[in-house]
């Protein structure tokens, strides 16, 4: 299977791709995000997205999803040709980014793959396929004119025929600067340009299979402080704040947390969470040997310290 015709997330269960009899890729259908492998999709959905691909299809002229030059890259290329057996699709994605490596090509930006609609403010509807379900206030996709009821068809030069092919023009987007964006709302043909802010791929990485060795975890562990003792601290009821325990990980260790710190989050950024929620927050927002500063209060007095975290 030539893995530069069939581009799609790897991290998923699912995935359809509509095509003519000369392999062109009108569309695809599937995809999931951090909530479950299912919410993206449904029966409504698919046929909506098959009714869509069979009218391009029956036009005069078509309209197909742009590839990926080169030749032809297959499993086993990814596998050195060493495996049997089946590969599960995260592992397929895991042989693309050691590939990568392999080459010097990868780098930071390349964890964020297949932003979702929401990245850019558009949530579309499960049932309608390329429908609008609902435009965040001031993001990108407000800003451009679009609203709810609006028809998505194409994104960054890529025919939008679903929630996938949204993910997979926004793949293709650059980590900056604008993207065209043409849609329908009624009989009338809109165009406008959605401006990509600073990070605007990022999103939780921390359910993708196959990121799971670059999710770090900020080893820090203790009771949350109640709050009669966030109050005589100067800090909010709801504010993150937990004494260390007694026995310190090796990695804050090396950074100089002591047992007894209280714990009050990272870079100078006010959490509204306990312990649990703390640890979630680390795995959703930050990488493998990323260098973050852990602000505490020791004795009374509010301090930062700098930590590298791990695994």
């Amino acid at each position: 299977m030539n893995l530069n015709l069939f581009e799609f997330d790897y991290d998923l269960t699912f995935m359809v791709f509509f095509m003519d009899a000369e392999e062109k890729v009108y569309a695809r259908y599937g995809g999931r995000d951090g909530v479950d492998a299912d919410n993206r999709q449904s029966l409504a959905g698919l046929s909506a997205t098959m009714k869509s691909v069979l009218a391009m299809h029956r036009r005069e002229e078509k309209d197909f999803a742009p590839k990926t030059p080169g030749g032809p890259k297959t499993v086993r290329d990814l596998a050195g040709g060493s495996r049997r057996g089946c590969m599960h699709c995260h592992q397929v994605k895991e042989g693309i980014i050691t590939d990568l490596q392999k080459k010097g090509e990868w780098s930071r930006d390349k964890v964020w793959r297949y932003p979702l609609p929401e990245n850019v403010g558009i949530s579309l509807e499960v049932d309608k396929a390329n429908v609008v379900a609902s435009v965040t206030a001031k993001s990108p996709a407000a800003r451009a004119g679009l609203v709810a009821g609006d028809i998505v068809r194409r994104l960054d030069g890529v025919p939008i025929h679903s929630f996938a092919d949204a993910q997979y023009a926004l793949d293709r987007a650059p980590t900056s600067g604008t993207v065209e964006i043409v849609w329908t709302r009624g009989k009338d043909e809109k165009k406008g340009r959605l401006t990509l802010a600073e990070e605007w791929r990022k999103t939780d990485i921390s359910w993708r299979p196959s990121l799971r060795h670059m999710i770090p975890s900020a080893r820090l562990y203790g009771p949350d402080l109640k709050a009669k003792e966030k109050e005589a601290l100067g800090l909010s009821a709801k504010q993150l704040a937990f004494r260390h325990k007694d026995t310190v990980h090796r990695q804050a260790k090396a950074a100089g947390i002591l047992a007894g710190d209280i714990i009050l989050g990272l870079d100078g950024k006010t959490l509204e969470t306990d312990q649990d929620g703390f640890m979630s927050y680390v795995e959703r927002n930050y990488l493998m040997g990323d260098r973050v500063t852990v602000d505490l209060i020791r004795a009374g007095k509010r301090q930062s310290v700098p930590m590298t975290l791990v695994k």
